[in-house]
């Protein structure tokens, strides 16, 4: 091979049949020049056998017209399974990311008394319980007598 591809054989079956025109690629390289004059002689021959029909031409027409006319097979999958790996990709790589992170020491819990703890409680219990709000408290000092 002379550092190029060859011309598939669905290229030259195409212009074999006049779908496509092939450059002077074909030329350059005597592998895809040698296909290219045995397929033209196969035709050239084919042609002019007096066992082929019509009707045999003209099935072999109606099936390359439904090669061309049929949607082409992807490589792909389809958009949902593409989706669906992309998602579970990302979701592997957010755990494998959180799993890369220090975790930090559980914080130290400062022992509350028992009597701290109900008056936090009823502080809380009480706020909710008044009617008026918390920021009404300084103005209520304003208007308390003094001893």
């Amino acid at each position: 091979m002379s550092g190029h591809e060859h011309v598939s054989q669905d290229v030259l079956l195409d212009a074999l049949y006049g779908l496509t025109e092939i450059g002077t690629e074909i030329e350059e390289c005597p592998y895809c020049a040698a296909q290219w004059a045995e397929m033209k002689q196969q035709r050239a021959r084919f042609a002019e056998s007096p066992d082929v029909s019509n009707d045999l031409l003209a099935a072999q027409r109606r099936e390359i017209y439904a090669r061309l006319s049929a949607p082409e097979a992807s490589v792909w999958a389809p958009r949902w399974a593409q989706a669906l790996a992309i998602a579970c990709l990302l979701t592997l790589g957010v755990f494998w990311f959180r799993a890369q992170q220090p975790t930090a020491p559980p914080a130290a819990t400062t022992e509350l008394s028992d009597a701290q703890l109900f008056a936090d409680v009823s502080e809380i219990y009480s706020l909710e319980q008044s009617f008026e709000p918390a920021a009404a408290a300084p103005i209520h000092a304003l208007f308390e007598e003094e001893n």
